[in-house]
């Protein structure tokens, strides 16, 4: 009767594994892709869960599954606990076992080798490799889920439930200009009409930094246009400190450059702002023990770095 007992709960969990993958996933095919399982066993244990359940998780459409209401209350109950549950077998399997292997990152080539850098060495002392691949926007979020790339940095939490978004720290950001342009400024009535007379250049054409800093100053520079696009920060800082237009950076990037005078930074408002960066990795991930030490060791070595810096917060 014991051994009965224990056999049922152990594939109850292995049902509810599938089925948190599947609500994830929206997709059999891809829920058994990330589960190393076929596409019958998913299905079979979706059946077997619903008829333990005497309900219906999801309705099949073109594209996959549509979760039911009680789908969405069973994947809250759920999957959080469960992720927790297996990363923490993952982290003790990893200390038992010699690491190897190569840990791939994806993100803005700025953050890769400004912020990130610094700290890979946590991962090649533990024998690993890295391997590092720039992108920006959607494409990191893509790679991630396509499983060209381990973990991902970003300043926006991705909003796709396969995905989570690890704090690793925070940066000032600040208005650069360069030096003869100050002045015109700095004299203005306000620095948002200031601003909209100034050429300026901007780090995507989504605009996410000089988003941010505007809103939490008040400003609106209208219908400007920038004059140059760089998916690069360090190309924005090369452009403002040859007189092409101001710029919203990250103080890090521009300290040394504020500290000789070849940029100035001119301050809002509303005091300074600071914005998170995130370390980014599939919830499927936790599965991994390679990959929870590698993340482990990595927010480890952020935290020591006080990144956490007083103010505003995004």
């Amino acid at each position: 009767m014991g051994y009965r007992i224990c056999y049922t709960l152990t594939m109850l969990l292995v049902q509810i594994r599938t089925f948190v993958e599947v609500y994830r996933q929206g997709s059999l095919s891809a829920a058994a892709l990330q589960l190393g399982l076929t596409q019958p066993a998913v299905s079979q244990h979706i059946a077997s869960l619903e008829n333990h359940l005497g309900r219906k998780l999801f309705t099949r459409h073109a594209r996959g599954v549509a979760p039911t209401a009680i789908a969405d209350d069973l994947a809250r109950q759920t999957g959080d606990p469960l992720d927790s549950i297996e990363e923490a077998l993952s982290q003790t399997r990893a200390t038992a076992a010699r690491m190897a292997g190569t840990i791939h990152l994806t993100g803005p080539s700025d953050i890769l080798s400004d912020l990130v850098s610094p700290h890979l060495g946590v991962l090649t002392r533990e024998n690993l490799s890295v391997d590092m691949h720039p992108a920006i926007g959607d494409e990191i979020a893509t790679r991630l889920l396509e499983g060209t790339a381990d973990f991902g940095f970003a300043v926006i939490k991705p909003d796709d439930a396969r995905l989570e978004a690890c704090l690793a720290g925070r940066e000032e950001i600040l208005l650069a200009v360069p030096p003869e342009m100050a002045g015109f400024i700095q004299a203005a009535d306000t620095l948002g009409a200031a601003l909209e007379e100034q050429p300026f250049v901007s780090y995507s054409a989504q605009r996410d930094l000089m988003r941010f800093w505007m809103q939490h100053h008040g400003i609106d520079v209208g219908r400007s246009e920038e004059k140059v696009t760089a998916p690069d920060l360090r190309a924005l800082r090369r452009l403002v400190s040859a007189g092409l237009g101001w710029s919203i950076l990250p103080r890090y990037l521009i300290a040394d450059h504020l500290a000789d005078g070849s940029l100035v930074s001119i301050p809002g408002a509303n005091g300074p702002l600071f914005i998170d960066y995130y370390l980014l990795r599939t919830r499927a991930s936790r599965r991994t023990p390679r990959l929870v030490a590698a993340c482990k060791l990595l927010l480890e070595s952020f935290d020591t770095q006080e990144h956490r810096k007083a103010g505003t917060r995004l």
